[in-house]
């Protein structure tokens, strides 16, 4: 690419001795005036983004050039801001497009990327009209034939070689062109076609006004490309007389980073010092200006405005007529099936003697050289067959390509109807194929807070600073810090921070120095204006916390009946104990942190010192060489919800035998009991005749068997018979006490059911 750049800078040179700006005078009156808006404010986010302002005053209708990174562009367009406070307007703001120095060249009726020669630049403009001046002075004008070089010459020699036999050898030696033959350009004067040679040609121009406008564009475009990293907006501000004018917009910008120092005083007070460490990373120096530092965390996101996009169109070929044929009528729409209402082209497409290419894009094609030959989105009823008439002459294409093609290939339909559901994506700070931050929502940042640096910054371009911003006397208090969590005894040396200032504090390290020792380094949060923060810096190796197993003990606190169902109430206390040395020579300060979950209740102490979303901080004060103990005990009530139905009688003896249970209560299981007691008597007694229903049929089962063995006038066939017959009428009775039974044990269990559904009772 450098190369590249190079070449066109060479063309660039080349071709200035032979440019005449013949439109420069003519437009300078029109032109406005070019001025530049100086950097007069920077406010940089902890977003990622900076906003940059410029201010200054013109005169008259006076144009502002910007450079910006190519990756800048995009933020500059969506978020630009023009003022013109004192009359005046702005005009539309144009800015270079995406494409690359090569094709934005050959977008010109003159194509210089590939650093012609002056013949071939008059050769890509055959038949134009030029007028060339030569060293003597004489001026020619005509239209240009031709631009010829003399070809290389070429010879043929014959050898013989003395070892072989006599014979010819001839080959042809290529020799390059006589040095006095050099390129000549042929015109179409009136005088005929006169052939100047361009050796002797001191300059020249186009005589067509538009051929000579675009060749200074051309030239003016080459000369750009060597900031080709950089695009080029113009801001216009059509007005009269001097005034003050401004622009200013978002670019991509490093955060600003807070950090702080804290020196501790022997008592409660502190200094707090802090700092914002700030990244010029523009290539511009900034030359005093006002920078306001924002914490906060406003929305932002990229979006793709500076892609130039195109909407995918069909293409329809013309109709052609030809000479008259017998033409061949095509079957109606019932013989063919019929058509689906709304169909586009069907089959046969609209028809007729050459008719319109199987409606939108014939055989789904959009036709020969339509949209790079891509395949065509419209399917099915809009695409249709082919109802062409044969094959239509197609008009030549230009060997120069459009500006379209050279920025590739347009969307396809897909890929434009897909867009919209992929931006919205991308909008909400997940990025298709890469990472990214997202978007968060903080209860205690709903606004932005803004630090305005007193007096004016100067910093060189890729150059770093730190600005003060807080330089505050607050109140620290000292404090030893135990976590529950642990995995050392030794709590931690820290500080309760008061904000005294009236500044927010964003969030950054702090270091931490004891007089003038460094102590050890903390981390703050967010802090609001006379809000407290805990910090710790360093380990207390003079205190000492240990920490006793968690003792739970639970006692029956209710009982009641709802619904139908038993709501048993427990009382768990949990009961946490701390042992606290203090080895140091100065009395200490510890704060225990213990989780305050939902659902218990703290009864001792009766409060926390302070109290978190998520913890209580407890505080005891030890004396130099003592020993302190904290007990913290917490009340939990357990509920158990039980099935009347299914409930054991054992539990419900123990139930009824608790001090804590009403006496409603106790009627109430007292009648659950009873009615058990009398759901297990039907249940056995349906048991026990069942069984005595399968004895005997397992016992008539062996008598049929010896009847059939026995003779029927012997003595033991008679006593078989009769038992048989016995055992059929206890069979009859025990038959029907099962249904008495089983008629019983569904109205008794209806009954309870019926007593159980709505029984309340405590």
């Amino acid at each position: 690419m450098r190369l590249v750049r190079l070449l066109l800078a060479a063309a660039a040179t080349t071709f200035a001795c032979f440019l005449v700006p013949v439109f420069a005078a003519n437009n300078a009156a029109d032109a406005p005036k070019a001025a530049k808006l100086p950097l007069t404010r920077v406010v940089l986010f902890t977003s990622g983004v900076g906003h940059f302002h410029r201010e200054g005053t013109v005169d008259g209708t006076t144009r502002v050039d910007l450079k910006v990174a190519e990756e800048d562009v995009n933020d500059l367009i969506k978020t630009l801001v023009v003022g013109d406070p004192g009359g005046g307007a702005a005009r539309a703001v144009t800015y270079d497009n995406r494409a690359p120095a090569e094709i934005t060249l050959k977008a010109f009726a003159i194509d210089l990327t590939e650093n012609p020669t002056v013949g071939q630049l008059l050769h890509q403009v055959r038949g134009e009209k030029v007028e060339i001046t030569d060293r003597t002075g004489a001026i020619v004008s005509g239209a240009i034939v031709s631009v010829d070089r003399p070809a290389a010459q070429t010879a043929s020699e014959t050898s013989t070689r003395a070892d072989e036999e006599p014979r010819s050898v001839t080959r042809t030696v290529v020799s390059a062109a006589p040095a006095e033959a050099v390129e000549q350009v042929n015109l179409l004067t009136d005088d005929g076609v006169q052939s100047v040679p361009l050796a002797r040609v001191k300059k020249f121009k186009f005589l067509k006004p538009e051929l000579q406008a675009e060749f200074q564009q051309a030239i003016l475009a080459l000369a750009a490309a060597r900031g080709e990293a950089k695009k080029g907006i113009s801001v216009t501000f059509a007005g009269a007389g001097k005034r003050k004018v401004s622009l200013g917009y978002v670019a991509e910008a490093p955060l600003w980073k807070p950090s702080y120092r804290l020196a501790l005083g022997p008592a409660a007070g502190a200094k707090l010092q802090g700092w914002a460490a700030v990244e010029n990373t523009t290539d511009e120096d900034w030359d005093n200006v006002k920078v306001s530092l924002v914490a906060g965390r406003p929305m932002t996101f990229k979006m793709d405005l500076y892609e130039p996009l195109f909407v995918p169109r069909p293409t329809v070929e013309p109709e052609i007529y030809s000479s008259l044929r017998p033409p061949m009528y095509q079957a109606t729409l019932a013989e063919q099936g019929g058509m689906r209402p709304g169909a586009v082209g069907g089959i046969g497409g609209v028809g007729g003697i050459g008719g319109i290419q199987g409606g939108f894009g014939g055989q789904g094609n959009f036709g020969q050289g339509g949209f790079s030959q891509q395949q065509s989105v419209f399917v099915g009823p809009v695409a249709g067959q082919s109802g062409a008439f044969g094959s239509s002459p197609r008009i030549g294409s230009v060997t120069r390509p459009s500006v379209r093609q050279l920025l590739g290939p347009r969307l396809d339909y897909n890929e434009y109807t897909q867009r919209a559901p992929n931006a919205g994506a991308v909008a909400a700070g997940v990025a298709p194929g890469g990472g990214g931050a997202k978007a968060l929502a903080d209860a205690n940042l709903g606004q932005s807070f803004r630090y305005d640096i007193t007096e004016p910054v100067s910093l060189p371009r890729f150059k770093s600073a730190l600005l003060p911003v807080v330089n505050e006397e607050t109140e620290a208090v000292r404090v030893s810090i135990y976590n529950f969590e642990s995995p050392t005894p030794h709590p931690l040396l820290g500080v309760q921070l008061t904000n005294k200032s009236k500044l927010f504090l964003a969030q950054g390290p702090v270091a931490v120095y004891d007089g003038d020792t460094y102590a050890g380094d903390a981390r703050l949060s967010d802090v609001k204006p006379g809000e407290t923060r805990l910090l710790s810096y360093a380990i207390d190796l003079d205190t000492d916390v240990q920490q006793e197993p968690i003792k739970v003990t639970e006692t029956p606190s209710g009982v009641r009946i709802r619904n139908g169902s038993l709501v048993t109430t427990t009382k768990a206390l949990h009961t946490t104990k701390y042992v606290i040395h203090n080895r140091s020579a100065a009395p200490r300060t510890v704060l225990i942190t213990q989780p305050a979950p939902v659902g218990l209740k703290l009864l001792t102490p009766e409060k926390p010192a302070y109290r978190t979303k998520d913890l209580y901080r407890f505080e005891v004060k030890v004396a130099a060489g003592a020993t302190a103990d904290l007990e913290v005990v917490e009340e939990e009530t357990r509920t158990k919800l039980s099935s009347l139905v299914s409930l054991p009688l054992e539990e419900i003896d123990r139930l009824t035998a608790l001090a804590v249970c009403p006496a409603a209560v106790k009627a109430a299981l007292a009648r659950v009991k009873a009615d058990r007691a009398k759901t297990e008597e039907l249940q056995a007694g349906f048991m026990t005749e069942t069984a005595a229903l399968k004895a005997i049929g397992e016992e008539q089962a062996r008598i049929r068997a010896n009847i059939e063995r026995v003779p029927k006038e012997s003595l033991a066939f008679t006593r078989y018979l009769k038992k048989f017959d016995d055992q059929e009428t206890e069979i009859e009775k025990r038959q029907a006490r099962i249904k008495e039974l089983t008629v019983e044990l569904e109205n008794h269990k209806k009954t309870r059911a019926d007593y159980l559904k709505g029984l309340n009772a405590e």
